[in-house]
């Protein structure tokens, strides 16, 4: 029987898991899956109601596996790069034939991507317990241009640290951004989480 990641996940250190994600890659898909993962979904649906023009490139920050780029390549969007901080992972989304590029990054360094060069930046699953910190949030959100887009996700674990939420509305009440989208709702509904997802448009 496959070892069961998601309490171990959502227990860890979000400083580094590049461990736990490269031991947990092979079955990552099956078991998130078994869990009816949607937030991808969720997300997807909701950038496709804003997005006027699908041909744009997205940046998928965390790409893992590829699920996101799967849900964003299922309601039009055309044209996905995909970035993360697992070679295990990304190589199994380079066989999902989703991503035009795919790059693995070391997470104590700037995060490969220049100013402006992406319109729409996801983090989809990825910022908060278990995964990326909190800085993350404004080293993405700093990348996008005038009017670009960030749509991302906090699970429950997540929001049961009041400094996500309050970095959300501290960039909303400074002016730096509207909110486009916000909406509660499954996550992991099979193991009884919840996720609120986003998109921020940068003013």
């Amino acid at each position: 029987m496959a070892k069961s990641y998601l309490k171990e996940v959502y227990s860890g250190d979000t400083n580094d898991s590049r461990e736990l994600y490269a031991s947990w890659a092979a079955t990552y898909d099956k078991e998130v899956q078994k869990n009816g993962y949607v937030t991808p979904k969720r997300i997807a649906n909701a950038l496709k109601d804003v997005v006027t023009d699908q041909s744009d490139f997205i940046l998928d920050y965390g790409c893992g596996t590829g699920l996101s780029g799967f849900a964003l390549q299922a309601v039009g969007f055309e044209n996905i790069n995909g970035l993360d901080v697992s070679q295990e992972m990304v190589s199994l989304a380079e066989k999902k034939s989703i991503y035009k590029n795919l790059k693995v990054f070391d997470p104590f360094t700037e995060i490969p991507v220049y100013p402006n060069q992406y319109k729409i930046i996801t983090a989809i699953g990825v910022i908060g317990a278990g995964a990326a910190p909190l800085q993350v949030f404004d080293s993405l959100f700093t990348l996008l241009p005038q009017n670009g887009l960030f749509a991302f996700s906090f699970n429950d674990h997540t929001l049961n640290d009041p400094s996500y939420e309050k970095k959300v509305k501290s960039c909303l009440s400074q002016g730096y951004a509207t909110m486009l989208h916000k909406s509660y709702g499954d996550h992991l509904p099979k193991a009884n989480l919840k996720s609120n997802i986003y998109i921020l448009k940068k003013l």
